[in-house]
């Protein structure tokens, strides 16, 4: 029987040993796919809301001239925004609740850590879980774009911060990542800085314009 335990604690002792030796490149590959899933599901929410939105830069932004025809407020739509902001950010959970459970593959000659048998052999599939939690905001770019014409465009910033859990081991992960929600080119001359810009107490979309003394090159 004590011959047993020892065959037994030398068995779990090996097991231990290797799994130490393997985990870090079991976490390299769960937390590259693990970020590859949350950057494309924060592209697939963007996609599908905006389509099924359908807006467009005059539904966001809205420009006002005077007799002359020169640039004098850009009024931005905070409740269409704020709209967008809460319908992807819950677009980003409801796509990533669906994978958050997913199955990593390493080739077993990949454990060798030899670039000659890395690649090779079959996978040997382990089992991972991810938790996220997705925050949107949306940025304002102003951008030279020839003489009296600017391109003006609006932009979802996306970060995404989550926790990868395997067996005996937790890592944080976080992703950014950005897309264009709308853009037009204004001519005519610009103010160096937009004022009047339509705002409500919960949104900082007007401090990101105001006084915009600085056009990007």
């Amino acid at each position: 029987m004590f011959s047993w335990l020892i065959v037994l604690l030398v068995f779990c002792v090996g097991l231990g040993y290797i799994y130490i030796r393997i985990q870090p490149v079991i976490l390299r590959y769960a937390h590259s796919q693990a970020e590859t899933i949350m950057l494309n599901s924060a592209n697939e929410a963007v996609v599908k809301i905006l389509k099924n939105n359908d807006f467009s830069y005059g539904d966001i932004a809205v420009l006002t001239r005077d007799s002359g025809g020169n640039v004098k407020s850009l009024e931005i739509d905070t409740y269409k925004i704020n709209y967008l902001k809460s319908n992807i950010s819950n677009e980003i959970s409801n796509i990533i609740s669906k994978k958050e459970r997913y199955t990593v593959g390493i080739p077993i000659g990949t454990f060798f850590d030899n670039s000659f048998t890395a690649g090779f052999g079959p996978d040997v599939k382990f089992k991972m879980q991810m938790t996220s939690t997705a925050f949107v905001d949306f940025e304002h770019e102003f951008r030279d774009a020839g003489i009296n014409q600017v391109l003006h465009r609006v932009v979802v910033k996306i970060t995404i911060n989550g926790s990868l859990l395997i067996a005996g081991y937790k890592r944080n992960i976080s992703v950014n990542t950005s897309a264009i929600a709308a853009q037009t080119v204004i001519v005519g001359a610009v103010p160096e800085g937009f004022t009047n810009v339509i705002e409500n107490e919960n949104d900082n979309t007007a401090g990101l314009i105001n006084d915009y003394g600085v056009i990007g090159e």
